[in-house]
């Protein structure tokens, strides 16, 4: 007992920014509990530093009501205390409950914002509808990462996020490329970006003064997979990390910039482009390893066309004869997704061979024995 009484006491001794500190990594529920602790833990999580609503499914309408009265009460017994994180993790089951609830997700939102908000991720849903983004997000000034999924980013005219340095979008659908265009003009420092599976609802591409307008020049690393709108490369030119869709985003008329800090690459989509593929490798003179896929929506038939197609480089890139150390090669499979009888993956690794100034051939044995265990793809330790 006096050791379960000493441990209680180091505990309750610590001091009260100690204590909301740790108390900010658990979700508000858990901390809101610990104040039937005792005295000295019943007033605390008012001035926990975070409000934290995790994983909360509704499915019915009591537990929907009983979920706002708290979120509401939480909001209103902390008056107008800094909150600086905030996870809003909300899935509603009933499309019903979703376009009735999902006000008062914006109202809170509102509110937070407003408190000194570092740092926030939201992903809220419903059955059948994607959400509308609340737009105050778009204009909040301290707000240093955001990470969103699963929203419709519309309705906004600008955007002031000069604090922003992480922004993570997934899964969410943008009227066009100029909203997304717009949403990182608004994010001058901006130093980290993923943006996976977003989605445009018109096809068309960006003006060139479109292109020009948008600078990123503190990003370090990019990643977009699986986003197939037109995105101008020149504003990715300062990235150490990329990883692109490489012949959906780009149009002919883009600029290819010189990518002089990027070492990591990723080129998806590339769909047997090889002139694009050739282009941006000699833009990339200090690459050290590569990732290359036909595209994972790339159905697989038989190309017996590669060879005829390739056209060798009058010389080597700079990044393949000085610095590249491997190379992996995705779904550039042959008739039915077979790799024995797989003619393109062979021609391909066979002209890559030569690309990287190696002088060996495979034959179907061969590459058999180098993807055993993984059918749809190759790898290369240069």
């Amino acid at each position: 007992m006096s050791s379960i009484a000493n441990d209680h006491d180091v505990i309750s001794s610590l001091p009260d920014t100690v204590l909301c500190h740790i108390l900010s990594f658990i979700p508000t529920t858990e901390a809101v509990a610990t104040s039937v602790l005792s005295k000295r833990w019943t007033h605390l999580w008012r001035s926990v530093p975070s409000l934290n609503i995790c994983d909360v499914n509704l499915d019915d309408l009591e537990d929907y009501c009983r979920f706002n009265d708290f979120v509401y009460s939480v909001l209103l017994a902390r008056n107008n205390t800094s909150i600086k994180s905030s996870i809003f993790n909300i899935w509603y089951d009933d499309p019903h409950l979703g376009r009735l609830g999902f006000p008062n997700v914006i109202k809170w939102i509102n509110s937070i914002v407003q408190r000194g908000l570092e740092r926030l991720e939201m992903c809220v849903g419903m059955v059948e509808d994607n959400l509308q983004l609340p737009i105050s997000i778009l204009s909040c000034r301290t707000l240093v990462v955001l990470d969103v999924s699963g929203f419709t980013v519309k309705g906004f005219s600008s955007v002031r996020l000069p604090s922003l340095k992480i922004l993570r979008v997934q899964d969410s659908i943008f009227l066009n490329a100029r909203d997304l265009l717009l949403l990182l003009t608004g994010c001058p420092i901006l130093e980290d970006l993923y943006a996976c599976n977003l989605q445009s609802q018109s096809e068309d591409s960006l003006s060139y003064q479109e292109c020009e307008s948008l600078s990123l020049s503190k990003l370090i690393k990019a990643q977009m997979p699986h986003t197939f709108c037109h995105f101008p490369l020149k504003a990715l030119r300062n990235v150490n990390e990329l990883c692109i869709e490489i012949n959906k985003v780009y149009r002919c008329f883009d600029e290819i910039p010189t990518f002089h800090n990027l070492t990591k690459s990723k080129l998806h989509s590339i769909n047997y482009n090889w002139n694009l593929l050739v282009q941006v490798l000699n833009h990339c003179p200090n690459l050290q390893h590569i990732e290359l896929s036909q595209g994972t929506d790339y159905g697989g038939g038989k190309r017996d066309n590669d060879q005829e197609n390739w056209v060798d480089p009058i010389s080597v890139p700079q990044c393949i004869s000085l610095h590249l150390k491997t190379c992996t090669l995705w779904y550039f499979r042959g008739q039915q997704g077979s790799t024995r009888r797989s003619p393109s993956l062979i021609n391909f690794y066979n002209l890559i061979s030569r690309f990287f100034g190696l002088n060996m051939n495979l034959n179907d044995h061969e590459l058999l024995s180098r993807c055993i265990g993984y059918k749809e793809k190759l790898y290369l330790n240069l």
